[in-house]
């Protein structure tokens, strides 16, 4: 790749009247206080020893042409945060520093760094040109008014707010900085390896290998700029390329991102009644798409009158005005998801793929993501017409947005409850609605706790860096919404973790995205599984498996402890009547109960090793003193119900767990055969 590198000053940026334009394959401004304070230690520390140069570092462009005025347009591949830190003390600078009674001087060295003129106008030196309020912000900088509101520049005017912080701040040193000083040596003596690439280079390649400061793009950006890349209209990748990044993260609602990355108003999308049958336009990407395309329209047009607005009665941004009324408010706490941004990718391909009768991939695997996209999608893509692409990347991004969607309404998170613990438990969007004013929320109640419990049991019970389970679920939830999903999902489990069947886990869940109610795996026989003497090699499924179906059987019968049972992590096999009980230890199973599963209960390894061999009813005191106030295992609790232990009573639990597992086999088998005869 031929390529073109030059050790470049700002005055020569100024001077090739060179503007700077971050592209849609990058992400948001990421610095925070820490990275901008080591820069401007770094400049001001040069300045006050008066070296002859500062290296910045390198930035690398691709010329895109020229901007109407005829100036050189670059975008700006990589060096974005440095350059636009850089921009941004300019403008800290410009407000900081005295006006100039010239119009076209200012006694801030670096003005005509901060904005170009083009024309008989003046803009800022850098731009996104795909971020239209970061653009608003940016201007608004550049005229010295007041900021707008705008959520995509949230991290930009914090980065404003440090920079100005360290010059005025009284107790910081550098406080007493000439800045004017400072301005001429950023002008004249910092210097950065300008390198342009052809306009014709392989950006696939080319995203593989930079580097923002030590924060490298992420698999799943570079993914995103390959297929953004197949769009041929920019509106149109601007547009998916927002419902991408609201998908990106996982540490929000995804209707929260997309506030976030554009300002959307949610309550047009939005009904209660179409909600509960998971008919929301909310959830239809067609309809997201087109709302964003609109408030793209509007936010490019003139001001319009009032009157041109109650015509249009089109969706609006937030307002910017901090004295105007917010006409809709949303309330959603952040959550933490049980799987990340590339595992949900990694599903929402398989479904593309095997939806369209293609070869499923082969694995799970996080850090091979463009690998697998490469192998099982992209390469075949690439030999198709640009109709054909164009369209496979729309479909492959409005599934996502419609996996993402339905993931965050029915599938479990991680909530931190009034308590400030955290739970796994599903949250819903509601209307609430007070004093005739609409607010969107989502319930701090949880709902379908059944649901929520099954999923927390297949969450700590299965590979968490997989969770091949959510693909079967993630289909039947974009055919039938959250219809019976309960259910679904107890025969999925049924029949996907309960069959001798060898096969990977990846080939059998293909079964069931192509035939929800597949019979191709049948329930294995509980009474050879659980009476075998394998004491800790047990499989801990099994132990996961019958705390769900005892909390489902026992929680309204039992006391408030009972019914405050949760899922949690557990790692060890404990034998109640020990492996080596003490002398004194009157409460013992013989020989052969030892290993077998009526003896045994599923702890966390801190607890089995408090209990160690510690005689029975000691064991029994302790397990009541720890669960006075909430439950942590259904099994042991039924176990410790009783004042002595023996093989007697141990081959009763047993049996009686066994047929537990039967019934419970049964009553889903039935209720499936109920629901496909309907």
């Amino acid at each position: 790749m031929q390529h073109e590198s030059k050790l470049t000053s700002l005055t020569e940026i100024i001077a090739d009247k060179r503007l700077f334009n971050i592209t849609i394959y990058q992400r948001f401004y990421v610095w925070g206080s820490d990275q901008i304070k080591v820069l401007l230690d770094d400049l001001v520390g040069a300045c006050e020893a008066d070296k002859d140069v500062f290296y910045l570092g390198g930035a690398l462009v691709i010329e895109q042409g020229k901007t109407q005025c005829g100036h050189p347009l670059l975008d700006l591949i990589d060096g974005q945060q440095r350059f636009t830190t850089l921009w941004l003390l300019s403008v800290v600078l410009e407000r900081l520093l005295p006006t100039s009674m010239t119009v076209h001087t200012s006694v801030n060295p670096l003005h005509d760094f901060c904005g170009a003129w083009l024309g008989e106008g003046r803009e800022p030196r850098i731009r996104f040109a795909i971020r239209p309020g970061v653009s608003r912000f940016f201007t608004a900088l550049l005229e010295g008014r007041a900021v707008p509101d705008e959520p995509e520049a949230a991290a930009l005017g914090y980065a404003m707010q440090v920079i100005e912080g360290y010059f005025t701040d009284g107790t910081n040193k550098r406080r007493h900085v000439d800045l004017v000083k400072l301005g001429m040596f950023i002008r004249d003596r910092v210097k950065l390896v300008l390198t342009r690439v052809p306009a014709n280079t392989d950006l696939n390649k080319l995203f593989e290998v930079i580097n923002n400061r030590g924060v490298q793009l992420q698999h799943h950006e570079i993914l995103k700029a390959r297929l953004l890349a197949l769009l041929p209209e920019r509106s149109e990748r601007d547009v998916y390329g927002q419902m991408w990044d609201a998908c990106s993260f996982m540490g929000a609602y995804v209707e929260k991102n997309l506030r976030a990355v554009k300002g959307l108003k949610l309550m047009p999308l939005y009904d209660a009644e179409a909600g509960k049958q998971d008919r929301e336009r909310l959830a239809d990407p067609v309809a997201v798409r087109d709302a964003l395309r609109e408030l793209g329209r509007q936010q490019e047009l003139e001001p319009q009158s009032l009157e041109d607005i109650l015509k249009n009665g089109a969706l609006l941004i937030e307002p910017s005005d901090e004295n105007s009324k917010d006409e809709e408010s949303y309330e959603a706490d952040d959550v933490r998801s049980i799987i990340g941004f590339p595992m949900l990718l990694q599903h929402v391909l398989r479904l593309f793929l095997l939806r369209q009768h293609r070869d499923d991939i082969s694995k799970i695997l996080d850090k091979e993501l463009l690998q697998i996209f490469q192998t099982h999608w992209l390469d075949g893509l690439a030999q198709c017409e640009k109709s054909v692409q164009t369209n496979e990347v729309r479909s492959f991004i409005e599934l996502l947005w419609r996996c993402r969607y339905l993931f965050d309404k029915h599938v479990i998170k991680w909530l931190t409850d009034d308590e400030n613990e955290e739970n796994l438990g599903i949250r819903r969007l509601r209307v609430n609605e007070s004093r005739g004013y609409c607010s969107l929320i989502r319930d701090s109640q949880d709902v379908e706790s059944g649901f929520a419990m099954l999923q927390s049991m297949l969450y700590h019970s299965q590979q968490l860096t997989t969770h091949y389970w959510l693909t079967p679920l993630l289909n039947y939830l974009l055919d039938q919404g959250g219809k019976n999903a309960h259910h679904y999902l107890k025969y999925l489990d049924n029949h996907l973790l309960c069959s001798d069947s060898e096969q990977p886990l990846i080939e059998r869940t293909r079964e069931f995205v192509r035939n929800p109610w597949s019979e191709a795996y049948p329930l294995r026989d509980m009474q050879s599984v659980l009476t075998a003497n394998d004491g800790t090699s047990f499989a801990h499924y099994w132990f996961y498996k019958l705390e769900y179906i005892l909390w489902e059987r026992y929680c309204n019968q039992k006391d408030d402890k009972w019914r405050a049972f949760r899922m949690t992590a557990r790692n060890s096999v404990e034998h109640v009547s020990p492996q080596s009980p003490e002398s004194v230890d009157s409460n013992k199973v013989d020989q052969e109960m030892l290993d077998c599963f009526g003896n045994l209960g599923l702890v966390s390894r801190s607890i089995n090793s408090e209990y160690g061999n510690k005689p029975y009813v000691e064991k029994r005191v302790r397990f009541q003193e720890r669960n006075k106030n909430r439950v942590d295992s259904i099994k042991l609790a039924l176990i410790y119900e009783h004042e002595h232990w023996n093989s007697e009573l141990a081959l009763a639990h047993q049996s009686q767990m066994i047929a537990e597992f039967q019934t419970y086999f049964d009553e889903v088998e039935n209720a499936a055969n109920c629901q496909n005869r309907s």
